[in-house]
């Protein structure tokens, strides 16, 4: 990528994002196409280089110690102190990342130089001697060079009015334009110290607390922040200018109060104090939902600089100077922001395909800041509107742009609210908070999958099919349903819906679901749900009353479009009872709407030997002759003009059915098949008296006639029971047991 394209869409933001008023879609747009362009340039730099070192070593430690006195020349020193830990036996090179634009100078261990190339943006360090698992090295590299971040990008050097603004915006991989690091997301510091040197008469600020501010005596001084928990490249940050600060303070539900330090233009400082005078309610909202704010040892805050936009440094937010008005237009900005420091900061995507799990949850925690103030039809409104979806979208994990704002962002953020219609409320935060509080992950990383199993275990069942239509598909499904009820006496009647999906590609064939259905019955409304799983659907239940008005998903649990149209005609069935061998059988098939009376017909596939089909009643009768599994198709005709009609697929199992405990196979239980089950011991686990043909799915052919107690085994323990169930008389007919595929 050329550095033009996104020095244009840096004009671009300042045009749209210097106006009255900044529209949400184009801060959306901006935002993802600057993020866009930076991991585009970046990806562009690496081509035709793969980085073979990194992986086989820790970052444990960092120490960046930069000189920014250089503001005419806009140029930067520094020395960066890096402790790692070998994964591998024998490292003896490490590679780190270093544009290259920037100089670097020397390279120590131990105080005594080693050799280093740089080449293209590779550092590539010889370390002093070769380092096994679990050994710890620390390098010191000393640099020099001018950032070539540029117009928004990771390192920018500005004014206002006439002041200067230095700051840094490194996400997804710029901090390797101003400093050497191990720049990838997934690997953490445990810890690190910035040391920033700055002209005399102006602030630098940084992530952590402030452990000094120094008067150099030669027209500089040093801030020094510590940060003491894990941190990766992405969310070190400084912010340098002629800043005001002001502190408010957030009180935690246990322990001391946290200071929320703010650095602001002079010019706008009484709009800022307003504006920013929700954070400190803001973080004991998230905090009641997702577990303490995770940095409670330092600071929260915001450090003002000239993008339109915000970007979530730890602790230490860059919050974009237009965004200052006095108003709260943008308080949904500074809660999205604050989000990101548990989700996001706290636990950070381990790869940035995964970043929608940083932005798309950050959008969701602006829906549940409005509906923790202003209530639940607020945040459905949020969700609507603020953060509406249109299509194409998705997939949403490794998205092309990676940064788009209405796949990772808006897309992203509805992942989630689905995701809380289908556990319900207590399930899905409890995850939720689990999750944000899970040893594995808390200050760590992780990936898609990982958060999909955590949420899997609070809702009691897997979610892959959830997260395979809405973070690996696209779009989203496309209903249209009808209904009609039917009196069928004692004051009661019989719903009967039809929902058919109708979405085309590339949006998956099937989205399942469970979809919420709002009748009103006798005037009043109650709420039912119906698990949807194919293309077209038919339901019916039983109701206390008439209906007279059907809404679907009325609170928009899912992401959708949805139509309601006539009911016509459908088959109501949708599935028949299994048979059992020599048994009489009797089920129907119904139909519902159009014309009758209805004629039936098998157009494919046949019933099982002894089955036949009434083609005026739908009355599937006979005595099954023979075992085994047979599939069909029935079509359903009306008598209006035209025809309307209907098929469906079914299908009916035959299996034997025997006598619990008939050890000799005679038919009956008796003290005959005591006495012969002794026998039968004597050789261990015998065949089966009877043979049986279990259906599909079960993975057997074969049911043990003499397992008693259903263990799928015969032993002693069967002896007993069948004495025990002497005393009760011959015991009915079951059918066939269920035993896995290494049973006799």
């Amino acid at each position: 990528m050329k550095f033009a394209p996104l020095t244009a869409v840096a004009v671009l933001l300042t045009s749209q994002l210097s106006a009255q008023e900044i529209s949400r879609d184009d801060f959306r747009e901006a935002e993802w196409k600057m993020k866009s362009l930076l991991y585009e340039k970046m990806l562009e730099r690496q081509t035709g280089y793969i980085a073979l070192n990194q992986a086989d070593f820790d970052v444990i430690y960092w120490e960046l110690d930069i000189n920014v006195t250089d503001i005419g020349g806009q140029n930067v020193s520094g020395v960066v102190t890096m402790t790692s830990e070998s994964v591998a036996d024998g490292l003896s090179l490490a590679e780190y990342d270093l544009h290259s634009a920037m100089i670097a100078d020397q390279v120590t261990m131990n105080g005594n130089p080693v050799s280093f190339s740089h080449v293209g943006d590779i550092l590539q360090i010889t370390l002093d001697r070769a380092y096994d698992i679990g050994e710890r090295f620390t390098t010191v590299a000393t640099y020099h060079g001018h950032p070539p971040g540029g117009g928004f990008g990771s390192f920018t050097w500005g004014t206002h009015n006439g002041q200067p603004i230095i700051s840094t915006l490194s996400e997804p991989e710029g901090a390797r334009e101003w400093w050497p690091c191990k720049d990838m997301p997934h690997d953490k510091a445990d810890s690190a110290d910035v040391r920033i040197t700055v002209p005399n008469n102006l602030v630098a600020a940084s992530n952590g607390i402030m452990i000094s501010n120094t008067d150099n005596g030669d027209g500089t001084r040093t801030f020094h922040w510590k940060i003491s928990y894990p941190i990766t490249t992405y969310l070190i940050s400084l912010a340098i200018s002629n800043y005001q600060s002001f502190t408010d303070w957030y009180t935690p539900a246990v322990g001391d109060p946290m200071p929320i330090t703010n650095y602001v233009y002079p010019e706008h400082y009484a709009a800022a104090v307003e504006d920013l005078n929700i954070t400190a309610q803001a973080i004991g909202i998230y905090a009641g939902l997702f577990g303490e704010y995770p940095f409670l040892r330092e600071k929260y805050g915001h450090s003002i600089f000239p993008w339109g936009g915000a970007m979530e440094h730890q602790c230490n937010t860059s919050y974009g100077a237009v965004l200052i008005r006095g108003d709260h237009a943008y308080d949904w900005i500074l809660v999205h922001e604050l989000g990101h420091q548990w989700f996001g900061d706290m636990i950070s995507c381990d790869i940035w395909p995964d970043i929608w799990m940083n932005e798309g949850f950050a959008s969701y925690l602006e829906a549940l800041y409005v509906e923790n103030r202003q209530g639940f039809n607020a945040y459905r409104n949020y969700m609507l509107s603020m953060n509406a979806v249109s299509d194409p979208s998705g997939p949403i994990y490794d998205p092309s742009p990676l940064f788009d704002g209405n796949t990772v962002y808006n897309k992203g953020s509805w992942v989630l609210h689905m995701l809380r219609g289908v556990m319900g409320d207590q399930a899905f935060f409890d995850g939720m908070y689990g999750y944000a509080n899970h040893p594995d992950h808390q200050y760590g990383t992780i990936t898609t999958n990982g958060f999909r199993d955590i949420m899997a275990q609070y809702y009691g069942s897997g979610l892959a099919w959830f997260f395979d239509e809405w973070v690996w598909g696209m779009n989203r499904p496309v209903y249209q349903y009808s209904w009609l009820d039917e009196d069928i006496g004692g004051g009661q009647y019989e719903l009967f819906l039809h929902i058919d999906q109708v979405q085309g590609s590339p949006a998956p064939e099937i989205f399942t679901m469970p979809i919420k259905l709002y009748p009103t019955v006798n005037g009043i409304e109650t709420e039912m749900t119906v698990w949807n799983d194919s293309r077209d659907a038919d339901y019916r239940m039983v109701v206390d009353g008439n209906v007279t008005q059907l809404q679907f998903d009325k609170y928009d649990w899912i992401l959708k479009q949805a139509n309601q149209v006539a009911y016509t005609m459908h088959i109501v069935t949708t599935e028949l009872p299994d048979a059992y061998l020599d048994t009489q059988y009797e089920a129907q098939v119904e139909a519902r709407g159009g014309q009758p009376p209805y004629q039936f017909e098998i157009i494919a596939g046949e019933l099982p030997s002894g089955l036949v089909l009434d083609e005026n009643t739908g009355f599937i009768t006979g005595l099954p002759d023979a075992q085994g599994v047979s599939a069909f198709t029935i079509r359903c005709s009306d008598s209006s003009g035209p025809i309307l009609s209907d098929s469906r697929d079914f299908s009916i199992a035959v299996a034997c059915d025997y006598v619990t405990g008939d050890f000799n196979g005679s038919g009956v239980f008796n003290v005959s098949d005591i006495i012969d089950s002794f026998s039968r011991l004597k050789t261990g686990l015998p065949d089966p008296a009877i043979e049986c043909v279990c259906p599909p799915g079960s993975g057997n052919t074969w049911a043990v006639a003499m397992d008693v107690n259903n263990s799928c085994s015969f032993n002693v323990a069967d002896i007993t029971a069948a004495f025990s169930k002497l005393k009760t008389g011959s015991p009915e007919l079951v059918p066939c047991q269920y035993c896995p595929p290494q049973g006799p």
